[in-house]
């Protein structure tokens, strides 16, 4: 049975060292982030809803123009 310390790879000590000395989150900014996250994710359901109406459209249109052509 071995009681010693357990010896820590350098790469986990480097990570640790690097998480520490980051400077603290300004909260205003992450809530300004966070906003801005929300409103892109807005806009892209947006954009995602419009293309899927126009492939619609098109999808019907198509098909009135093969019956007209018939």
């Amino acid at each position: 049975m071995n009681h010693s310390t357990p010896e820590i790879p350098a790469a986990d000590r480097s990570t640790n060292s690097a998480r520490v000395s980051r400077p603290l989150v300004n909260s205003e900014e992450l809530s300004q982030i966070k906003r801005e996250l929300l409103q892109a994710e807005v806009r892209l359901a947006k954009a995602r809803a419009t293309v899927t109406g126009t492939e619609v459209a098109i999808k019907v249109l198509n098909a009135r123009m093969k019956a007209l052509t018939k």
